[in-house]
């Protein structure tokens, strides 16, 4: 079994918070997803129309697991969504 570890997911501009006991090689998508999901408290929004950030920084690969990036135990991700000001990737 992987070893596990607390993450803290967080929606700041919405001021919700999620704290949950992950694997450790769970990808940063899966755990986007899944605290988008228990915060909003539905499964209609797309985990496409938000990003995820660790130590302030954009995580541009979410398939990359939780300990590739760097968390460790009590470790935040923050999920914030495409907005005005943070654009989404053009993929063209």
């Amino acid at each position: 079994m992987a070893d596990t570890i607390t993450v803290r997911l967080m929606m700041p501009d919405r001021w919700l918070e999620h704290v949950v006991d992950l694997p450790a090689d769970m990808s940063v998508a899966d755990a986007k997803a899944l605290g988008i999901r228990a915060m909003l408290q539905r499964s209609s929004d797309d985990p496409a129309d938000f990003y995820t950030e660790f130590a302030e920084r954009e995580i541009r690969d979410e398939a990359r697991s939780l300990s590739d990036v760097g968390l460790t135990s009590r470790g935040v991700l923050s999920i914030r969504a495409y907005d005005i000001g943070h654009n989404r990737r053009f993929r063209g």
